[in-house]
């Protein structure tokens, strides 16, 4: 009953409870778990085969905290369509017959260390526990559960996560399956021989950038890179197929390196840059980022142009 508040007051509260139902994946396992919990934001799902999943469901944390404020597009989306692919995967009998696929899905907070902090769950299956000498109350050997042991993670996001991540999976010869990462970097199979990724390297992107500077007759190139593999090896890519072509990089700065008090670091980057450079055309490789901070690098661009 709507009682004295009137259906307009519940009308108001769809959007709310909608976005509950949306996130509601993530609340069941986290329920109960004490404050603090390093696995607090995470979902498991049983089967028979188990995937890892690594998504930046928030985003960073400030003033000492890991996680910040919930990230939709990046986050939230990605997230519900790898639980849309399992769900599809397990009711489609043709395609794993007898065979039911699990989960267990953890937030990276968008921060590498936090990532790998969490990335420690998909070994524990992997490594050894020696109980001889841990004796119960009653003097019996202890009853140790043993996790599931994960035969691949999707994920992560950002290419300095992604880094992070392989560094530990590859040692357990766990397969990575990255749906975002496109630093150069990964590339490197003799580093990363178990990583693998659904989108092209930035090195394409960077020759594109090449192509429009050499078609439209530009000399002077100024370049801006944001702090993470992302955005400094884009532009090392970038600065490497435009000496390639015998174009002239004229300046290279790196960002962040701290800003004034109050003024966004991307955006003070960009104008020192338009100040002190004088380039025709001024290029920026800089990591997606979402909210007020897009509406900032938006901005940063434009000024660019002027």
């Amino acid at each position: 009953m709507p009682g004295k508040t009137g259906w307009g007051w519940w009308w108001a509260q769809l959007p709310l409870c909608l976005l509950l139902s949306l996130y509601g994946p993530w609340v069941p396992f986290s329920l109960g778990k004490p404050k603090g919990h390093p696995h607090m934001n995470s979902i498991r799902i049983d089967g028979d085969i188990t995937l890892g999943g690594l998504f930046p469901v928030h985003g960073r944390g400030s003033e000492g905290k890991a996680c910040g404020e919930l990230k939709k597009e990046k986050g939230i989306h990605r997230l519900e369509a790898m639980l849309f692919a399992l769900d599809r995967i397990n009711n489609d009998p043709d395609l794993l017959p007898n065979i039911t696929l699990g989960a267990r899905i953890l937030d990276t907070c968008s921060r590498d260390t936090h990532a790998l902090e969490q990335s420690l769950t998909f070994v524990q299956a992997l490594i050894e526990k020696d109980g001889t000498e841990v004796r119960c109350g009653s003097g019996g050997p202890p009853i140790i559960t043993k996790p599931e042991r994960v035969v691949g993670v999707i994920g992560a996001s950002g290419s300095s996560v992604s880094i992070m991540v392989a560094n530990i999976l590859r040692l357990f010869k766990i397969p990575q399956i990255s749906y975002a990462s496109t630093a150069p970097d990964l590339s490197d199979n003799s580093r990363y021989d178990f990583f693998s990724r659904v989108v092209p390297s930035d090195t394409y992107q960077a020759q594109a950038m090449v192509d429009i500077v050499r078609a439209l007759k530009w000399n002077y190139v100024s370049t801006l890179a944001s702090e993470g593999s992302y955005g400094e090896s884009g532009v090392e890519a970038f600065i490497q197929k435009s000496r390639e072509d015998e174009m002239l990089t004229w300046r290279e700065d790196d960002g962040p390196q701290g800003s004034p008090p109050g003024k966004p670091q991307f955006v003070f980057d960009v104008f020192t840059l338009a100040y002190h450079s004088g380039a025709v055309i001024r290029s920026a490789f800089a990591s997606k980022l979402d909210g007020s901070d897009r509406r900032r690098k938006m901005l940063a661009a434009k000024a660019l142009l002027l």
